[in-house]
Order: structure tokens, then C-alpha cells, then sequence
């Protein structure tokens, strides 16, 4: 197929994809905030019991995060967390469209003295907020706390792209593309006493980029990004995350284990996905187990996801 046909296809899937993003968000803001939870947990429902390959990753994740468990009890786990995604998804158009006074006066925020213990050192702060609950709203509390710089990395679909981050600016604060000139940015902005938030269960595409290590037992590749600006900027660490409640958000703030700044990147790594499990205790439903977190480097280390797509294999039974 010649070139200029890929680009035209590719475009217009770019701006159907816009479209269809923006009319979802603005009509689940219409609606009350549980009422658009509902209908997405309804539709994923629907998934569900599809089967579908996002379904199909979140069961792997389960099953090698929880081989303990009894089939039973992890099935159900599957069905929450299948459930909780389709309730993240809907619930965005509150959170990106809505009025920032509706959004912050629908959070609560805990642990409040951990964030504030962090920002007394005066050398920045750095939150660890992996994929939990919905990591969209934390901005909307830092924001309130001091100078923020958040870090952006454009998808793959340009207009999709240009969607998120408008959203994201919304509360205020500024951002900084991934890369080099953008960390450097980043470090300069902690050693001013800013602070910023980072999905620290990211998986880098790049095999420089971290190490495997464990998580929830498994051997993962766990970026090193985190570590290396701690070091480097001498900043605080805490951990964080929203979860869902009746009516709209609980901001969960946490202390850090110590080993997350030590000078050995595999003992730090391996603390920070430590505290990241401690953080998503009792509340694993809320986990976006739909990410391939269990990811390896290089490429030709165990792949658990391999042959996923073909498989159409349900729950074991």
C-alpha cells in the first residue's frame, strides 16, 4: 500500500479516534457521577463476559499475581477489576470536563501529614502514583500544595494526545515531554522545592530504561526513572493513590520505604514496587490489571502474554 494511503489512514483514524473521545467524555459529564460509573461498569460487564483480550491480560495478571488464591477468588477478582476499568472510563468525563471546584469538592484526601513531611525538606517532591483508582485526579490536590510540573508523554495518536493533555492542564501546573531536556527540566524544578506525580509501574519500551525485578512475586521490568531523579535531585518521596468512593474520590497519600533511595537501582526498584503493593492492598479491584505490567526485556525474556490474542480461553474451571 503506498505511503501516502498509510498516512490518510492513519490520520483518519487519529481524528475519528478525537471524536469519539470527546463525545464520551461530554456526555458522561452530563450525567451524575454514579450514574456514569454505573453505565460503564454495566458495559464491562458486557466485556466480561465477552471475553475479550483486555480481559484475557487481566486474568494472566491475576493468576500470576495471586497463584495462592483459589480459582474462585481470583475470577472474581477478574470481574471486579474488569468492572472498576469500565467505571474509570466513565467517570473521566467528571473529571476532565467537569468544573475544578466539583472535582475538588467531591475528594478526600488522607494522609495529608506524609505529603506535608515530604514538602518540609524543601528540596521538591517527588509522587509515586501508579495505576490505582483513578491517578487522573491527583494534579487537582497538588496543585493546592506548591509549584507543580507534571511529566508528558504524547500517545501514539497525535489528537488523542492533544485531548489528554488539554484536560490534564485544566487544574493548572505545566508539563514536560519524556525526554532529556524534560528530566532536566524536571530536576531543576525539584531543586526550586516543586513537586511533581509519576506512574512508577510505567513499563519503558527501552531495556536502558530499568530492570527486572520482582512485583507481586514476578519478575517485571520496573523503569528506573523514579530512582534516577531522586538521585539526582536530592527530592522526597511519597507514595500515593485514588480510589474510587460513594459520590467520588479518596487520595490516599503514604510514606516511602527507605530502601526507595538507596544507591543499589535494584534494591530501590524493588522497594518502590514493595510500597506499590502495600498501597493496592485490600483494594486490588482497583489495580488496572488490564496493563502488561508483567512485561520483561529484552524482548526474548519470558513473555507471559504470548499468545493471548489467539487464545479464547475463559476461567479455569
Amino acid at each position: 500500500m503506498p505511503k501516502n494511503r498509510n498516512s490518510c489512514t492513519f490520520r483518519l483514524k487519529d481524528g475519528a479516534a478525537a471524536v469519539v473521545l470527546r463525545g464520551v467524555l461530554q456526555l458522561s459529564a452530563l450525567f451524575p457521577l454514579e450514574v456514569a460509573r454505573g453505565f460503564g461498569r454495566l458495559v464491562a460487564k458486557l466485556i466480561y463476559r465477552a471475553n475479550t483480550y483486555p480481559v484475557r491480560v487481566v486474568r494472566t495478571n491475576i493468576a500470576l499475581a495471586y497463584p495462592d488464591w483459589t480459582d474462585d477468588q481470583r475470577e472474581e477478582l477478574v470481574r471486579d477489576a474488569v468492572v472498576e476499568q469500565g467505571a474509570l472510563l466513565l467517570e473521566l468525563g467528571h473529571v476532565w470536563r467537569r468544573p475544578l471546584a466539583y472535582v475538588v469538592s467531591r475528594l478526600r484526601v488522607v494522609g495529608i501529614e506524609h505529603l506535608d513531611a515530604a514538602a518540609a525538606h524543601g528540596s521538591g517532591v517527588l509522587v509515586l502514583a501508579p495505576h490505582v483508582g483513578n491517578w487522573e485526579v491527583i494534579p487537582y490536590h497538588l496543585v493546592t500544595q506548591g509549584e507543580f510540573l507534571g511529566l508528558f508523554e504524547p500517545p501514539k495518536l497525535p489528537s488523542i494526545g492533544e485531548v489528554v493533555l488539554k484536560a490534564r492542564q485544566r487544574p493548572g501546573g505545566a508539563y514536560v515531554p519524556t525526554t532529556p531536556r524534560g528530566l532536566v527540566q524536571l530536576v531543576r524544578h525539584f531543586k526550586r522545592g516543586g513537586l511533581t506525580g509519576i506512574l512508577p509501574d510505567q513499563v519503558p519500551s527501552h531495556e536502558s530504561s530499568g530492570l527486572n525485578v520482582p512485583f507481586m512475586g514476578v519478575e517485571c521490568f520496573t523503569a528506573s526513572l523514579c530512582a534516577n531523579l531522586l538521585s539526582k535531585s536530592g527530592a522526597v518521596a511519597v507514595m500515593a493513590g485514588v480510589f474510587r468512593v460513594k459520590g467520588g474520590w479518596e487520595l490516599c497519600y503514604l510514606p516511602v520505604s527507605t530502601d526507595v533511595y538507596n544507591d543499589d537501582l535494584d534494591c530501590a526498584l524493588r522497594a518502590i514496587n514493595s510500597d506499590i503493593e502495600h498501597l493496592i492492598s485490600k483494594r486490588e479491584a482497583q489495580y488496572q490489571w488490564s496493563y502488561k505490567r508483567f512485561r520483561t526485556l529484552p524482548k526474548g525474556m519470558t513473555n507471559h502474554y504470548a499468545g493471548l490474542k489467539k487464545s479464547k480461553r475463559g476461567p479455569s474451571t
